[in-house]
């Protein structure tokens, strides 16, 4: 303990001694008595108490019925020892007083350890009914009656139940469960709870362990970690973040269970058998979103019907997730050829703070062929319709080559079939901090410009609804993008069709293909979220997830101009 340890462990036990002390107090006095240096700096801070007060030959005036009981008996039988014996020696009468004192401290010792005992109970079995944990955030939560706010406690006994969105609760301790409808979680303790159905994810605070999460088909504990659960009617999953966690499943044939460490999962089914799985606890909600983030625009995306497709960073290692067929590729980084070949992939925070962004790069000379990009480890097939949704920042030229290209989203399939779904060349004024978008479905034709304008540092949601006629061999694509930085609106920048149709083959993200097919146009940028969806999604539906990106942000992430220092 550091000295203002110390001196906080005594005037606490003044303040509990002299009536001043509240439950506050005693929770705080309850953490500093927990190493067994506290231990002994209470119990020798309490018997100081009692010689003091025996050396000045009084007792103390103590406010506290127990003690103020258990104080009058013993001053009573030292008066009647008084009164029987008039004329017994001063050494006598230091000696009462001395029992006195002694006596005075272990009442002391008594009472405060009743105290202390009687807060602690409630935290190990606590009454029906008393308080365990407050609602700390919501985010496009729907429950059933009785419905959860912010700051709504949570009760022993109390059962929720969320129909869709997210809730996350705060016990005394500073252990936090986070909440996915739909869901039904029922309250057993103030370390315990059973969840019936949904997911939950468990981050313990600081030096707690021991909380269990019961299921249908095993008892998870935890050992001081973060952990998530997933339940459903045919089994039970765990994904563990950090730590570890015991996983009980009394069996029949003598198994007890399993130990499950970091980056290892385990699914339970109603045979009480475990199997090893993969680990996905990425697909777990470990915070509440904020309006103004990425986090909150990836919500409504992975919880829209039509979502195909998913690509993020948050993991440094990114993924293409099928949520059609639930299988999953990697996104892996290519450095192409030319002065950029030896660079390492570069992660940077993301939109609005709550995500994270790859960094794709253009080399300084020759940039249309050498940088970095991102592209699929395996080939995309494209239905005839969909949309593709992208949020990224510009960052500038690092020349002004006119024909610079940087791609954003392309595709290709031999020469002539290319599919350059989004990309951006240089404008009008030739200037390195600006930017136009276009498109290119067809080798053999025109880029289409669009009157989509970038300016570098500032973050964009793009989006490209494209409708597609094999029999004509053309497209029809319409073109969204706002600028989140500049708290821009939704435009159409782009609806018309253009030659070509979109071809199957790897995804290129931040890069495109040359007609060799080789690795070429990466986009000099941040990439922070990749989604396609299997359908022309309405305007309405673009524009209601780009409100939680506007929704309380601020300009997050923006970077000085090319040339200029930021001063200016």
């Amino acid at each position: 303990m550091n000295s203002e340890e110390r001196a906080a462990l005594c005037q606490l036990v003044d303040a509990l001694v002299e009536g001043r002390g509240t439950e506050e107090d005693v929770r705080r006095l309850e953490e500093l008595v927990r190493t067994p240096e506290g231990r002994e700096l209470y119990i020798e801070y309490v018997l100081l108490l009692g010689e003091l007060h025996w050396g000045t030959g009084g007792l103390l005036d103590v406010p506290d019925p127990r003690m103020r009981a258990e104080f009058s008996a013993i001053t009573a039988d030292a008066c009647e020892k008084e009164c029987s014996a008039d004329r017994v020696k001063v050494t006598r009468r230091l000696l009462a007083w001395g029992l006195v004192g002694m006596a005075t401290a272990l009442s002391l010792c008594v009472v405060l350890l009743w105290r202390w005992h009687a807060f602690r109970q409630p935290e190990t079995t606590p009454q029906q009914g008393s308080q365990v944990a407050t609602c700390v955030g919501i985010f496009e939560a729907d429950f059933e009656t009785p419905g959860y706010t912010v700051g709504s406690p949570l009760k022993s006994g109390d059962v929720v139940r969320l129909r869709s969105g997210l809730a996350a609760w705060r016990d005394r301790h500073g252990t936090t469960w986070t909440l996915e409808g739909p869901a039904t979680l029922q309250i057993d303790e103030a370390q315990g709870v059973t969840l019936g159905a949904g997911r939950i994810v468990v981050q313990l605070a600081p030096g707690c362990h021991d909380f269990l999460v019961k299921t249908p088909h095993a008892r998870v504990v935890d050992r001081g970690t973060s952990f998530a659960v997933e339940v459903t009617s045919k089994a039970t999953c765990v994904h563990v973040l950090a730590g570890k966690v015991a996983l009980q499943l009394p069996r029949p044939d003598g198994e007890a269970g399993r130990e499950i460490r970091k980056g290892e999962a385990a699914r339970v089914g109603p045979d009480g058998r475990v199997v090893t799985i993969p680990w996905r606890g990425d697909r777990f909600w470990t915070q509440i979103p904020k309006k103004g983030s990425v986090t909150a625009w990836r919500y409504l995306a992975l919880h829209d019907p039509h979502i195909w497709l998913l690509a993020d960073f948050e993991q440094e290692t990114a993924a293409l997730y099928d949520r059609t067929s639930g299988r999953t590729c990697a996104v892996l980084p290519v450095r192409m050829r030319g002065t950029f070949s030896d660079v390492s992939a570069q992660w940077a925070v993301g939109y609005g703070g709550q995500s994270q962004a790859a960094r794709a790069m253009r080399a300084t000379r020759d940039g249309n062929s050498g940088g970095l990009g991102w592209q699929s480890e395996e080939p995309v097939i494209f239905p005839t319709r969909f949309t593709a949704e992208i949020i990224f920042r510009f960052d500038g030229w690092p020349d002004e080559s006119p024909e610079a290209v940087g791609s954003l989203l392309a595709t290709r399939q031999d020469a002539d079939r290319c599919g350059f779904l989004l990309a951006a060349v240089p404008s009008e004024t030739g200037h390195p901090s600006e930017a136009t978008l276009v498109h290119l479905l067809s080798a053999t034709e025109n880029w289409a410009q669009t009157r989509g304008r970038l300016i570098a540092g500032h973050w964009y949601l793009g989006a490209v609804i494209v409708r597609i006629d094999r029999d004509q061999n053309k497209s029809h694509i319409s073109t969204y993008l706002q600028d989140l930085t500049a708290h821009g609106k939704l435009e159409k920048v782009f609806d018309g069709w253009v030659s070509g149709t979109v071809p199957s083959g790897p995804l290129g993200i931040g890069k495109g293909f040359d007609a060799r097919l080789a690795h070429a146009y990466p986009f000099p940028g941040a990439i922070d979220e990749v989604c396609f969806y299997n359908e022309e999604m309405k305007e309405e539906s673009i524009q209601r997830r780009a409100d939680f990106l506007i929704s309380h942000a601020t300009p997050a992430g923006a970077i000085p101009l090319p040339n200029q220092t930021p001063e200016e």
